[in-house]
């Protein structure tokens, strides 16, 4: 039997596991004999460092050393290495061979294929370039799954249930339900914030207020020690009422005590968003479990707040730490007859020439999946094609393509495939042949739509659309919500203020039909 590597890859440490016929889900150590690796790479003059080894260059070289690197990937971030700028996947790739090197010395044997699980929220494009970087990191069989659904996989519960996953870099929700040997994700949804990074942060900042201030500056050494002690001081918080932190060497002040009630009362804001979609998803589906797991699960306001709300957590008969990495190594395991059925969780479409979003794959669609759209050329010569993920104004531009010059009521077939990895093909078809288009490259064209100006042009040209048909109250309506979002183009409400605007022009739309 070829031996599959389960690999979670967190954001801030990485764990892995193998599945054996005769022994069942194994943790595999590293190469410095403990379970958890840092998701943390290092570059200097004489070559790359990874997991431990780059976690001990931090202080000597931090500049050349990343963590979160996970959050970046298929963003226009880059890293300078010497003469270089690289992309964050490039950077994962050392730490996947480091992995993948502790596995075969575990296991005595070359290893080729592995699984690797992400965020719920991850894109289209991410999956694509954590995909590439597996590969280069010696996998020649990747598999891409959801973090939630690989630890719905390990814990093997029967019925349906709902894990909300609450890691380093992102928080994860999935509603699984297992028969026989089978697994069907029902539906499944992410969120980028609040992390458990973010709590961090927003410690952090808590801790600086109570020692004499002083500047420094991002990616320091004074801001990485400052954001250790936050992660440290969090921990300590879940298991006492309150904690004397003595700030280490590197930073000024004396010592003060932070208590539950200040960290509980500085993050209980962020944790809303979280908790309402959880309601929201355990009041559709009625699941029979609430399983809590990740890093974040053990804060004791959080596990309050999820019972208060939502319906009191359940039993865990794993480590919230070990699931996932066990999970996907189940999921490598083709041979024991498991069948994960999973599915797509944003919508995935273009926009039309007049700027509407034109959806062709639908949120909850099952994966495997393939949709296809016929269009006819308005104009002559080339056109642009833009692809998003998601849907209104938070939709995410994958990627802009220049679809070459066609003839006036040329026909046009759009086809989109999405494979069980979640991996995005997108084929135009036309009298002169298919093109593949290169959509997912990662480069700085990639933006988010609700971020800029462009999606307000996109709004105002529908609007122009409906005047015609609107009456006069409507149009002074519309219009004064326009003059509004212009004045909130700089401002944190921007994104709200487009939102509003494109659930009224819908509103506008099928009143006018």
């Amino acid at each position: 039997m070829t031996v599959t590597l389960g690999i979670d890859l967190g954001t801030r440490c990485a764990q892995t596991a193998v599945f054996l016929e005769d022994r069942g889900v194994l943790p595999v150590p590293n190469r410095w004999g403990g379970f958890k690796t840092p998701s943390v790479v290092s570059w200097s003059k004489d070559g790359w460092r990874a997991g431990e080894e780059a976690a001990r260059e931090e202080i000597r070289n931090p500049r050349s050393t990343w963590w979160d690197i996970k959050r970046k990937v298929a963003s226009p971030w880059r890293a300078r290495c010497g003469s270089r700028s690289l992309p964050a996947e490039d950077l994962l790739v050392p730490l996947l061979t480091m992995l993948r090197e502790d596995g075969e010395v575990f296991l005595g044997t070359l290893l080729s294929r592995c699984v690797l699980t992400v965020p719920s929220s991850f894109t289209f494009a991410a999956r694509s370039a954590l995909d590439a970087a597996a590969r280069k990191g010696g996998f020649s069989s990747v598999r891409i799954v959801n973090e939630p659904v690989a630890a719905a996989l390990a814990f093997g519960y029967p019925g349906r249930s709902l894990i909300l996953d609450w890691g380093a870099g992102t928080v994860d929700l999935a509603v699984v339900e297992q028969e026989g040997r089978a697994w069907q994700v029902l539906e499944s949804d992410g969120l980028t914030f609040p992390g458990g990074r973010d709590l961090d942060c927003a410690l952090a900042e808590l801790l600086l207020g109570k020692i004499d201030p002083f500047p420094f500056g991002e990616n320091t050494p004074e801001e990485r020690i400052l954001l250790r002690e936050a992660e440290e001081v969090k921990i300590a918080l879940s298991g006492c009422n309150s904690f004397e932190w003595h700030p280490p060497a590197g930073l000024k002040g004396n010592s003060a005590t932070v208590t539950r009630g200040e960290f509980e009362a500085l993050i209980a804001p962020l944790l809303e968003d979280v908790l309402s979609r959880t309601r929201s998803l355990w009041r559709e589906w009625r699941p029979s479990r609430l399983l809590l797991i990740g890093g974040s699960s053990r804060i004791p306001l959080v596990r309050k707040l999820t019972e208060e709300r939502v319906a009191r957590p359940g039993h865990l008969s794993l480590s919230p730490d070990e699931a996932v990495a066990a999970g996907a190594a189940l999921c490598g395991s083709g041979g024991e007859g498991r069948l994960l059925l999973d599915v797509l969780s944003s919508n995935l479409g273009i926009y039309s020439a007049e700027g509407r979003q034109v959806i062709l794959l639908e949120k909850g669609r099952p994966i495997p999946a393939r949709a296809e759209r016929k269009f006819h050329a308005v104009g002559q010569g080339a056109f642009p094609l833009r692809i998003f993920q998601g849907g209104g104004p938070g939709a995410k531009i994958l990627s802009r393509v220049n679809v070459p010059e066609g003839r006036r009521g040329e026909e046009i077939t759009l086809s989109f495939s999405v494979d069980s990895s979640g991996l995005l093909s997108v084929l135009l078809d036309r009298p002169s042949g298919a093109i593949s288009l290169p959509l997912l490259q990662v480069d700085g064209e990639r933006e988010n739509a609700g971020t800029g100006g462009e999606e307000l042009s996109l709004l105002e040209r529908r609007f122009a659309r409906l005047s015609p048909s609107l009456s006069s109250g409507m149009e002074e309506r519309g219009a004064s919500l326009f003059r509004t979002a212009g004045l909130l183009s700089r401002g944190d409400r921007y994104p709200e203020a487009l939102r509003e605007l494109d659930r009224m022009l819908g509103e506008m739309e099928r009143i006018v039909g």
